[in-house]
């Protein structure tokens, strides 16, 4: 089957013309939703993948990310865990493209992973259901990671670590990270990760304290200030990895969902407490969560 696919994030949107899991075209542009105003995200479309409406017209078309949150095109309320295809597809929410053509916003999935707790992902849950793991923890790896739980096929719950965005605030709003200097020495991040580890078991002293204290140990010398900008980092991502762990038990495996780059950290960082981790191609499995939802849909 071909279906059209809007993958509309904040600050990029990225179209596909896609024939079951294979991708026939693509278009981008930095029109993101952050870049737009109420009333403008139809023309943006028609204009990025009209053509392909025009030549598909009994194609499905699917939107996916933050052009189903508030300041997107249509707020789509959050589909609730646990959930898979089915659940996903029966909560799309329908947008108008005119000439009697609609498409279907992807709503995203809220969950309470612990008591008190409240979290939510828009355009992860789609990526997740492409990856393959029937079973298991899935880590999608970025500004905001979120660490996910398959069972069965379905999303069970899933927790969101604050990692990148505290890293760039640190870098550079904060007192913290000013001392830090170029080119950055790689080392520092397993002295990052070795910090988190001591701070999980008996000498837990807290993260606040550990952040502080990497600010101390540059300006008294005690660390070379190459070194700060990949403590941060690692002192973050072992932070986060305590915190998964915690919540989901220690798996034998991890699949890693992120850039080449950022994946390789995190396969590091988890070797380090025994655990294996295989890297998935993000591309790759949201256009076979996509097929996966646009299947559902077809038969709903």
């Amino acid at each position: 089957m071909r279906f059209i696919v809007a993958d509309w994030g904040t600050t990029r949107f990225r179209g596909y013309l896609i024939e079951n899991e294979t991708v026939l075209d693509q278009v981008s542009s930095d029109e993101g939703v952050s870049a737009l105003q109420k009333g403008q995200h139809r023309d943006v479309f028609l204009r990025q993948c009209g053509p392909w409406l025009q030549a598909e017209p009994d194609a499905p078309v699917l939107l996916v990310g933050m052009v189903g949150s508030r300041e997107g095109w249509v707020e789509a309320p959050y589909a609730t865990c646990p959930a898979g295809p089915a659940e996903i597809a029966q909560a799309l929410v329908p947008v108008d493209l005119g000439n009697g053509r609609k498409g279907h916003i992807i709503p995203g999935l809220f969950c309470e992973p612990a008591p008190g707790a409240a979290d939510v992902m828009r355009g992860e849950e789609t990526l997740v259901l492409g990856a393959g793991i029937d079973n298991g923890l899935i880590c999608s790896a970025g500004t905001h990671p979120k660490w996910i739980l398959m069972r069965n096929g379905r999303i069970e719950r899933f927790a969101t670590y604050m990692t990148g965005e505290m890293y760039a605030l640190l870098r550079e709003h904060s007192m913290i990270g000013r001392p830090a200097t170029q080119p950055e020495d790689p080392k520092g991040f397993d002295l990052g990760i070795e910090a988190a580890e001591r701070n999980a078991g008996e000498a837990r002293v807290g993260l606040l304290h550990l952040l502080f204290s990497a600010r101390a140990s540059v300006v008294s010398n005690r660390m070379h200030s190459s070194l700060l900008a990949p403590y941060l980092s690692g002192l973050l991502t072992g932070d986060e990895i305590n915190g998964a762990l915690a919540q989901f038990g220690r798996p034998a495996s991890v699949t890693i969902l992120a850039a080449p780059e950022r994946a390789e950290l995190y396969v590091h960082a988890l070797k380090r407490h025994g655990i294996e981790a295989e890297i998935k191609d993000t591309q790759q499995a949201l256009i076979a969560g996509l097929a996966r939802i646009a299947r559902q849909h077809a038969l709903s």
